[in-house]
């Protein structure tokens, strides 16, 4: 359980929009508990994304090709798919 200090000035013009005290307060919990639920998602993919990168970074590395530039890269590209439209 957590003791938030709010604006008052924000809480007093939001709660004129609910029927009572209860509905604002039960509004605030959802709210709340959504932000938290995106916060956690977000921290997840994060860390997922990060995981992601080391791995192709050690891929990188095993196939002899992290010291290549993003042109070299790109060359690369562009002459697999050369490769591959004069195969079909």
């Amino acid at each position: 359980m957590y003791n938030i200090t709010l604006n008052d000035e924000l809480v007093d013009r939001t709660r004129q929009a609910f029927s009572n005290e209860a509905a604002m307060t039960e509004w605030l919990q959802r709210q709340v508990e959504a932000l938290l639920i995106d916060f956690n998602s977000r921290q997840t993919i994060k860390a997922n994304a990060r995981k992601a990168i080391e791995a192709m970074r050690r891929q990188s590395e095993q196939n002899g090709n992290a010291e290549l530039t993003l042109d070299d890269i790109n060359n690369e590209i562009l002459l697999a798919r050369r490769a591959r439209k004069v195969a079909v």
